[in-house]
């Protein structure tokens, strides 16, 4: 098993145009993965007073179809980055029930992935269980590539995450994604706009 960071490259392109006093951004967050290798779009939200924390992963074979999602609700005493290692374990876990050798992991939380590829790494006692399931899921892929994206390019792991602060119970899907995040996908392969006022 190997483990590479890419760091932020490859970029999601991003367009910008001026109209008057409006600036125009095109987006196509979708980068593609290396050849045979899948996606996995990790997200979570922490607790606050008016909702309990949530998990969510998005799982894309290489050409961008949807294969999985989960929205898991998670304890009021988690932090955010505890919240975000059970995100990444999750779609770990996915992926290794769906027979993937070779997986691109996308998030927008480079300090969570840091911790999982660092064996170096000092973990708090709070995290070390989940960080040690997560290398322990690593050894199972041929290649593991870690993408730390902007949170505009993870936006339908960051609604399912979200979603799972409303539910009370594990959400999975297969094959159909739930339609709260379906225009997103499309949206990453073909591009969105959005516009700001100056």
């Amino acid at each position: 098993m190997g483990t590479i960071s890419l760091g932020y490259e490859p970029k999601p392109r991003r367009y910008h145009y001026f109209r008057s006093s409006i600036l125009v951004i095109h987006t196509i967050a979708w980068t593609t993965p290396v050849e045979d290798a899948w996606k996995l779009n990790f997200s979570a939200c922490a607790p606050n007073g008016l909702r309990h924390g949530g998990a969510g992963y998005v799982l894309r074979e290489h050409h961008g179809i949807f294969k999985a999602a989960r929205a898991e609700p998670l304890p009021n005493d988690f932090s955010h980055i505890e919240a975000k290692l059970v995100a990444l374990n999750l779609g770990l876990q996915e992926a290794v029930v769906q027979g993937i050798d070779y997986l691109e992991v996308e998030g927008h939380s480079p300090y969570a992935m840091e911790l999982v590829i660092d064996d170096e790494a000092p973990l708090a006692p709070s995290i070390r269980p989940i960080v040690h399931k997560c290398r322990k899921l690593l050894r199972q892929f041929k290649l593991v590539k870690f993408h730390p994206v902007a949170a505009y390019a993870n936006r339908a792991a960051a609604k399912i995450a979200e979603m799972a602060t409303n539910e009370t119970e594990i959400q999975r899907w297969t094959m159909e994604p739930p339609d709260e995040i379906a225009k997103i996908l499309v949206d990453d392969m073909t591009g969105y706009w959005e516009s700001i006022y100056n």
